[in-house]
């Protein structure tokens, strides 16, 4: 990977979030208009990208590839997770905090900032094998994200047959059995995915613009999910892949999309079940700016002392 073009494309990812702060401010985008975007987002442009995805050159390494991602991607979740309750309790974090805390590092922004990183560095592939680990997120984020929260509640299986997760799913299946659609109908699924990157970082840049609080950026737990999320983790995997001797693909997808900030489904999840969600909103603010100046020292790092 070269550093220059990843800077380059977080450079073109921040004009198109300051695109969204600016409409935001001068009110050409409001909540109801967040909400109607965020729903295109999900459930149509992605899914395209996704589905237009298997619609790319693979080889002998591409299947092999796709099994590696998805058990680093199972095992990530559960080693974060059992870390992330410990580190709470080393903290004494009280519920809810400690909750939203967990979750806070253990679900990246996947769908907002991890399909279109992985589109931008890798191309069709790189939305390939995301598909993957976003499958992983979602049967995670609707079974123990939800209970985290929701002591008293239980699992609601319906939630799980979201579009994300039937997307997800049909397009590893129609990978796997070299199912070929009509040329007509991907171009139609190329171009109506290509939305999802400009439509996701002006989402992002419009949730930006609604935080008010500066003190509240300086907040020392914020600081500790940011490094966490950001730094730890990622830098975490990618040495232990190297160690266990995966192949650099495998590796630096794996790496970048566990580089994500924490996820925005966080903070919806957070004001739903009344557990800090002024506090979540923040973090996931805090993590999603520094992570333009984490990306690319990671990707520094996995060039010059990983991928060699």
């Amino acid at each position: 990977m070269s550093l220059q073009i990843v800077i380059n494309q977080i450079l073109i990812l921040f004009i198109i979030m300051c695109i969204g702060f600016i409409a935001k401010k001068s009110k050409l985008i409001n909540e109801s208009t967040e909400k109607s975007l965020s729903n295109v987002l999900l459930n149509i442009s992605l899914p395209a990208l996704m589905l237009s995805s298997i619609n790319v050159s693979y080889d002998s390494e591409t299947l092999p590839n796709m099994l590696q991602i998805f058990y680093i991607t199972l095992a990530l979740y559960i080693a974060v997770i059992l870390f992330a309750n410990i580190t709470a309790k080393l903290f004494r974090f009280k519920s809810p905090l400690a909750d939203i805390y967990i979750n806070l590092l253990t679900f990246a922004n996947v769908g907002f900032i991890g399909f279109p990183i992985a589109n931008a560095i890798f191309g069709s592939i790189g939305v390939l094998y995301a598909t993957v680990a976003n499958l992983i997120f979602n049967i995670f984020l609707w079974t123990y994200g939800i209970l985290i929260i929701n002591k008293e509640g239980s699992i609601d299986f319906k939630k799980l047959l979201n579009i994300g997760t039937i997307v997800s799913a049909a397009t590893i299946i129609i990978f796997i059995l070299k199912i070929r659609m009509p040329s007509i109908l991907l171009s139609a699924l190329d171009m109506t995915g290509d939305m999802t990157t400009p439509i996701s970082m002006m989402l992002i840049g419009s949730f930006i613009a609604d935080i008010n609080s500066i003190k509240s950026l300086f907040d020392w737990k914020i600081g500790v999910i940011a490094f966490f999320r950001l730094l730890m983790i990622p830098f975490t995997l990618a040495f232990i892949l190297s160690w266990l001797g995966i192949n650099d693909t495998v590796i630096s997808l794996c790496t970048i999309l566990a580089a994500a900030p924490s996820g925005s489904t966080n903070a919806i999840l957070a004001k739903q079940f009344n557990a800090e969600p002024t506090f979540t909103s923040v973090a996931v603010f805090v993590t999603t700016l520094l992570f333009l100046v984490t990306l690319p020292s990671i990707i520094f790092v996995l060039n010059n002392y990983i991928l060699i």
